[in-house]
């Protein structure tokens, strides 16, 4: 299969992922109990440097924040193919880059969340892996 086509298929799960996480991160609480953890992390402040924070504000950032990246890497991978349509070989270099990237997503996700997103982290990243293979001079 072409460079193009692998790094586009990439893309577009990568803004899959994007859009999952951002719905999910945004979603209503399912259960009394994880309401209860909500409001504790609410309620704990703490200062740091010279703010003051709650773990709900630092829980709801960073996964903002991871939502913005998934985006980002969308848009890079979709940037990334049209220059793999003149010159495939010179997208290597940044193709392995988010190939490791994405592994370490797999993994990350495996260990600590569940099934969803290690399954879209290593679609991408066998997506990657074969566009870094395919990237050729020919």
């Amino acid at each position: 299969m072409k460079t193009v086509i692998l790094l586009r298929i990439a893309s577009m799960l990568s803004a899959i992922f994007c859009a999952g996480h951002g719905y999910a991160s945004l979603a209503q609480l399912r259960d009394p109990g994880e309401a209860a953890v909500f409001m504790a992390m609410q309620s704990y402040r703490l200062k740091v440097l010279w703010a003051v924070r709650t773990h709900w504000d630092f829980y709801r950032g960073f996964s903002l924040l991871f939502s913005v990246t998934l985006l980002l890497i969308a848009v890079l991978l979709w940037q990334l193919s049209m220059t793999a349509k003149d010159d495939p070989v010179a997208t290597r270099p940044m193709v392995a880059s988010l190939l490791i990237a994405y592994l370490s997503f797999t993994v990350v996700s495996g260990i600590y969340f569940f099934f969803a997103p290690a399954a879209i982290s290593a679609a991408i990243s066998s997506c990657l892996a074969l566009a870094l293979t395919s990237a050729k001079k020919g």
